[in-house]
């Protein structure tokens, strides 16, 4: 418990630096209820903290008596830190004033990361995941969907007092963000499922365990072109090991057919991808 919330006060002061120290010094709209509470600050002069607060709180009220109390609380913990970060950042750290693309790209970054650290802990990081966790169970709209949805709605009602053109910016900013995340989340490495039909599957097999030390699966499979049974060979590699593969069957000069397709969250031994 105390590692997640460590990890989660990590990630709020980096999210906090992202949207007082990146977005909001150069005009672009953040996301959730920081967006709207950005958007009500340069229409109304009030305090950004204390709109976030007035936001949120009938939202943990109305969860208190709906959802687990564990669940709340680490929701609860994740949008004070971040509350409490948004008070205090601009005293401790310079502003980023620079072009709105530099701005957009960087924000976008900085903010993935802090998502990606935030999102590996598996917990609510706010109020807006409750709510997005309330509709998927009641409504069956997919948490992805409501994101989108609400994202878009908080960016485009910037048109009060912006335009168009930072529009667009913090769109490419929520692009850059959403990308991060999922490669802190994800990992960097890329995996791929190879399918491989061939008559040499044993010499292929033997390949694929002794020199790139990767298990393989047999599957019996037949060939519609001449209703000849083949094993199909089923493996796990990365780019490096896919392109060994590639390599070794295609020596053979014959028929072999290799079929290979990304895959994501590989567990297990000798993958280190959560």
């Amino acid at each position: 418990m105390k590692k997640k919330l460590f990890w989660i006060a990590i990630g709020q002061f980096i999210s906090a630096c992202a949207y007082c120290q990146i977005l909001n010094a150069n005009n672009l709209v953040a996301t959730g209820l920081g967006g709207l509470a950005t958007v009500f600050n340069r229409l109304t002069g009030a305090d950004v903290q204390l709109l976030l607060i007035i936001m949120a709180l009938p939202i943990f009220i109305w969860a208190f008596f709906s959802y687990s109390k564990k669940q709340i609380f680490y929701a609860a913990f994740s949008y004070f830190m971040f509350t409490f970060y948004v008070g205090i950042v601009n005293r401790i750290l310079p502003q980023l004033h620079t072009d709105p693309i530099a701005a957009a790209i960087s924000g976008g970054v900085v903010g993935g990361i802090a998502g990606g650290i935030i999102m590996k802990q598996r917990v609510a990081n706010g109020p807006e995941s409750i709510v997005a966790l309330y509709l998927k169970e009641k409504k069956g709209l997919s948490i992805g969907s409501y994101y989108l949805i609400i994202n878009t709605v908080v960016i485009f009602s910037s048109i009060i007092y912006g335009n168009m053109t930072m529009i667009i910016y913090s769109l490419i900013c929520t692009f850059v963000q959403s990308v991060v995340t999922d490669k802190l989340i994800i990992g960097f490495e890329k995996y791929y499922n190879v399918n491989i039909m061939s008559d040499q599957y044993l010499e292929i097999t033997q390949f694929i365990r002794n020199d790139l030390n990767r298990g393989a699966t047999f599957i019996q499979g037949m060939d519609t072109s001449n209703v000849k049974k083949k094993m199909l060979i089923q493996a796990v590699v990365n780019q490096q090991e896919l392109i060994a593969i590639k390599d070794f069957v295609k020596a053979f000069h014959d028929d072999s057919f290799i079929c290979a397709s990304i895959s994501n969250n590989i567990i297990g031994r000798g993958f280190d991808v959560e």
